[in-house]
């Protein structure tokens, strides 16, 4: 697995159609023994300009980032600012573009999942529907992303005994949900989606395809949710643009010498 940093972020060299298997790899790897009682946990994360933007201004946030297992590039940003930076990524990576592989290896392999994350009639919507399209995959369980009681949920995730948890509550409270518990759940697998199951219960539609092939999803979210997203989207990549000259500036000046 080749890896690349983007502003300090590990970041895998992948094409879509490479991940998938990549991914069920580490799941065919999951809870092995790092230690005498110790499982080694596997962390999937994906990026895209926003996370960086976090990163830069949270120390914390970017050591999460850093030390996962597997950061793919969901976004044009990293991909862009690869290229800038000398090291190229060859194309991004979104995780509905994959996640239905996924899906299917783990209907045949008997990976269970916990869907943690999104409103609650969008996480219920994102269950049945995945039960109807994937017969045979088996859902431990499920909750929405508005709880105040932590460790409930995570009492809830334990007696479910999911191999995989899936995410859903976007950055940096996704990652760093996922860090503050890894510890406390018995899962063997902890995957950031990000705003998967809103996709996925039919709740938002993905940008057109010549839209993405441009690297213009964010655009189409944005029309989509403005109130919310301009701000993130608009001033958050003229941010992360200057970020990235920024390094870009500092590794050709230290290259030159």
């Amino acid at each position: 697995m080749e890896l690349i940093s983007i502003l300090g972020i590990p970041v895998v060299w992948l094409r879509l159609r490479e991940i998938s298997p990549l991914i069920a790899n580490l799941l065919e790897e999951r809870g092995k023994v790092r230690s005498p009682g110790i499982l080694d946990k596997k962390i999937i994360f994906y990026v895209d300009a926003y996370h960086f933007n976090i990163a830069n201004k949270d120390s914390f946030y970017k050591k999460i980032l850093q030390t996962a297992t597997f950061v793919h590039a969901s976004g044009m940003g990293p991909v862009l600012a690869s290229k800038m930076l000398g090291s190229p990524l060859p194309e991004r990576t979104p995780t509905p573009d994959f996640i239905e592989e996924i899906f299917t290896i783990a209907e045949k392999k008997k990976w269970s999942f916990y869907l943690l994350g999104g409103e609650k009639d969008v996480v219920e919507k994102t269950v049945q529907n995945l039960r109807k399209k994937f017969p045979g995959l088996k859902i431990a369980g499920y909750h929405h992303g508005f709880f105040t009681n932590n460790n409930k949920i995570v009492e809830e995730i334990n007696r479910a005994k999911p191999d995989i948890v899936l995410v859903g509550m976007g950055p940096p409270k996704q990652e760093k949900w996922i860090e503050e518990n890894k510890d406390k759940i018995n899962a063997k697998v902890f995957w950031a989606v990000g705003a998967l199951f809103d996709i996925l219960s039919g709740k938002r539609k993905r940008a057109p395809n010549w839209m993405q092939d441009l690297g213009l999803e964010w655009a189409y979210r944005v029309g989509q949710e403005p109130k919310r997203l301009w701000r993130r989207y608009i001033f958050g990549n003229i941010e992360f643009l200057f970020i990235v000259l920024k390094e870009r500036v500092a590794f050709f000046h230290k290259s030159s010498h």
